[in-house]
């Protein structure tokens, strides 16, 4: 009979062994799975946060090359007619004509601002906004020929710094898309 306590109390506990490393296997693999789920969601999250602010982000640097390419058309287009260097004036006002229509067909489409409306980032809105009123303001320079030896420093000047602030903005604008 005592050998039939001990069968028992053998089989009892190798029965509850077998139960208690189940059960830790089992609480093993929940965290496992758990910290996978959660990889997973981080990811899913990153990835979403990358297309709702990176997509933007890309259609804003790329509209900044787009702008700042129909600016810089603009503003030589007006340094010619104010000095009518190469061409007629008559050919010079044709092509200033043509380029400020360009800008405004830019400008009323609302391509440019409503991709910066888009943003999340304040600075990033007035470093583009502060580009395109530097080209405004160097095509006034341009074109005022009472003013331009007075104005010959201050518009090399912002030459300079329109030529900084463009990469400046398209790094900033790489580091945003790094950081999502």
């Amino acid at each position: 009979m005592v050998e039939a306590w001990v069968t028992v109390l053998v089989a009892v506990i190798v029965a509850l062994s077998t139960l208690g490393a189940t059960f830790i296997q089992n609480r093993h693999s929940q965290k496992r799975f758990d910290k996978e789920l959660e990889r997973a969601r981080e990811v899913d999250d990153r990835e979403r946060r990358r297309e709702v602010r990176g997509e933007p982000l890309l259609e804003l640097r790329d509209k900044l090359a787009s702008m700042a390419c129909k600016y810089e058309k603009l503003v030589d287009t007006a340094r010619r007619l104010s000095t009518r260097s190469d061409f007629t004036y008559e050919e010079t006002e044709k092509l200033l004509e043509e380029t400020i229509d360009e800008d405004t067909i830019l400008m009323a489409s609302g391509n440019v601002q409503q991709i910066l409306y888009m943003q999340y980032d304040t600075e990033i809105i007035t470093r583009v906004n502060n580009i395109r009123n530097t080209y405004l303001l160097l095509i006034e320079y341009a074109l005022d020929k009472s003013r331009r030896e007075r104005l010959q420093k201050e518009y090399g000047e912002l030459v300079l710094k329109i030529e900084a602030d463009i990469p400046e903005v398209q790094e900033l604008i790489s580091k945003r898309l790094e950081e999502l």
